[in-house]
């Protein structure tokens, strides 16, 4: 028998006194219940014995107070065991698994600090090695198209003694100037793409298990 059983067993028990009366005495054994708590409950229904018990002393101690009987004295006169016999015991539960739970803690966070700041070194230097690689693109890109400027002007000034050389110098710089300018916009324009989206990559990874416990709990 549970809780719910055994409270409408005693209701139906008690249908044949004052509802006033019947009002009282149910809400008396709700709280009593709810101040043992849920992993006491059977030890309460140990206590109480029975519904049909339980409602015999009732009835009986309305019969012998009459009218003189007043809150929660009618109910503990009448053979209920006092709160206070399970209530300390329940709190005291509860503070135990507190207690054990920041035990648990303190113990765990010398081998979950170093882990954390692991992770958090490990992905910095994984952000800057990205960032390092783009950047090594970039700076790529622009050394050729420096390099194909640079042939273009020593191409010119070879013009004067060497026609030949300075064109093919000439030639050569504007194919490298060509190459540069092409690598630099598409390596700024993949710097421009990646970037953001690796960074709303991350961010989605470090919301994802916060949007886990709110589904959770919902």
């Amino acid at each position: 028998m549970n809780r719910m059983e055994f409270m409408t067993e005693l209701a139906s028990l008690l249908q044949d006194i004052p509802a006033e009366d019947r009002r009282d005495a149910m809400q008396y054994y709700n709280d009593y219940f709810d101040d043992a708590g849920e992993e006491l409950e059977q030890q309460v229904i140990e206590e109480l014995e029975s519904p049909a018990k339980v409602a015999e002393k009732i009835k009986a101690n309305l019969t012998e107070d009459g009218d003189d009987r007043k809150g929660d004295q009618t109910y503990q006169s009448g053979g209920q065991p006092p709160r206070e016999r399970l209530h300390p015991a329940s709190g005291s539960g509860r503070t135990w698994k507190i207690i054990l739970i920041a035990v648990v803690i303190l113990c765990a966070l010398p081998v979950i600090l170093p882990v954390a700041f692991g992770i958090l070194c490990g992905v910095i230097g994984i952000l800057f090695g990205i960032f390092g690689l783009f950047l090594a693109l970039v700076a790529t890109a622009a050394s050729i198209l420096i390099a194909g400027i640079a042939l273009i002007v020593s191409g010119i000034f070879c013009l004067v003694p060497e026609v030949a050389v300075g064109l093919a110098l000439i030639g050569s710089g504007l194919i490298l100037s060509v190459l540069g300018v092409i690598a630099l916009v598409g390596a700024v324009k993949l710097c421009a793409v990646a970037i953001p989206a690796i960074l709303r990559g991350l961010m989605w990874l470090c919301r994802k298990p916060f949007e886990r416990k709110a589904v959770n709990r919902s």
